[in-house]
């Protein structure tokens, strides 16, 4: 399995490189990121989505957490297909062993417990208003493979159709070049947003939570005479 060593991987010392990557996400399925199975004090629904405050307004955003997670196991879906001995991040001594064995390439770009991550994947906010609509499900017994008598619950989701703001910053990876393996497969993750799709959130089984990404450009800077100097942007 390719590893790759400290030199590149260990390199938060310096910015030899950041490429900022914006756009929009369009959910084409309706979406719920959830607050869990315990709704926020007077929600008028069981599961909720989440939302910030903002000026005074309570909006839904996706977490920029939901969002690294998504990528990074689909990078490592990818990775696999090369590496069938990829470890996976609750392999404790894998990870442990990496700094001087040489890290994985997910480890590389999303980090590990041992070494923090080249992106930053931040909060998606909706660029308008979302419309929200609320539903009432039944419960399946599982056992019977039928509906479980009186037992319903409600649930809110943002209609297909939101925009939601979309920014990535990429630290010290030649993104979007050719000399990096990490950038290979942060191209793929692009490309696959952008014509397959991929899903966040609650009930993917039932298809909900596809996002899709649109309108992305990036803008590449180094550091030039001490200062951050754009050298290269374009779309993705």
């Amino acid at each position: 399995m390719s590893k790759l060593g400290p030199d590149l991987v260990l390199d938060f010392d310096r910015i030899r490189r950041l490429t900022i990557v914006e756009g929009a996400l369009v959910n084409e399925t309706p979406l719920r990121v959830g607050v869990g199975r315990e709704a926020p004090l007077g929600s008028p629904v069981e599961l909720a989505v989440i939302t910030m405050k903002v000026n005074g307004r309570r909006r839904p955003y996706i977490p920029g957490s939901s969002l690294k997670g998504v990528f990074r196991s689909f990078i490592e879906q990818l990775a696999r297909s090369s590496y069938p001995q990829l470890h996976d991040p609750w392999q404790f001594n894998d990870v442990e062993n990496e700094e001087k064995d040489g890290f994985c390439v997910v480890c590389a770009i999303f980090g590990n417990k041992q070494v923090a991550s080249h992106v930053r994947i931040y909060d998606a906010m909706p660029q308008s208003e979302p419309s929200i609509s609320i539903r009432t499900g039944v419960g399946i017994n599982r056992e019977f493979q039928a509906v479980e008598p009186e037992v319903y619950y409600t649930e809110e989701f943002v209609n297909p159709g939101s925009k939601w703001k979309f920014r990535m910053d990429i630290l010290n990876i030649e993104f979007p070049g050719e000399g990096d393996e990490r950038s290979r497969y942060l191209r793929e993750l692009f490309t696959t947003l952008k014509t397959v799709g991929l899903q966040v959130g609650a009930r993917r089984s039932v298809g909900m939570g596809l996002i899709k990404l649109v309108d992305a450009k990036y803008k590449t800077y180094s550091i030039v005479d001490g200062a951050l100097k754009l050298i290269d942007d374009g779309e993705l």
